[in-house]
């Protein structure tokens, strides 16, 4: 049985997505209006910085799912 491996990922990934854009927003309170620019790049930067990690956690489940 491995369907354990589907409900960690959906059970770790939410909470875990919530932190981050916690994290995020406390992090854009204390560089907004800097100037645009910085703006800018913040949440660029911010908006793509999850996609490896949760990449990461796909892989790993989509590896053991192959087995």
């Amino acid at each position: 049985m491995t369907r354990w491996r589907h409900l960690t990922v959906a059970v770790g990934i939410i909470p875990a997505l919530a932190i981050y854009i916690g994290v995020m927003v406390w992090l854009s309170t204390l560089i907004m209006e800097i100037h645009f620019l910085v703006d800018l790049v913040f949440f660029v930067v911010a908006g793509l910085a999850w996609i490896p990690a949760a990449s990461a956690v796909v892989g790993w489940l989509a590896d053991h799912e192959a087995e």
